[in-house]
């Protein structure tokens, strides 16, 4: 006769009650992590590049929204 295979209970792994590991850490964590995406940082320069010409032409040209509004074909 061939015996059933033993079932063995493994033991779980308990949180240390000295660390506690909240909700806040994790999400500090993934604001970190999502803070230092280099495609994020490039996606952030870029607009601001943006930005700073759209600021850059407005200071300079005050009357620019009159000119391209003449501009305009009818």
């Amino acid at each position: 006769m061939t015996q059933p295979p033993v079932a063995r209970n493994i033991p779980r792994s308990m949180k240390s009650p000295t660390r506690q590991s909240g909700g806040a850490e994790a999400a500090w964590s993934r604001f970190v992590a999502m803070i230092t995406n280099p495609d994020l940082i490039m996606i952030v320069a870029f607009c601001m590049i943006g930005l700073l010409v759209t600021v850059n032409v407005i200071l300079r040209f005050p009357d620019f929204g009159l000119t391209a509004e003449q501009l305009a074909f009818p």
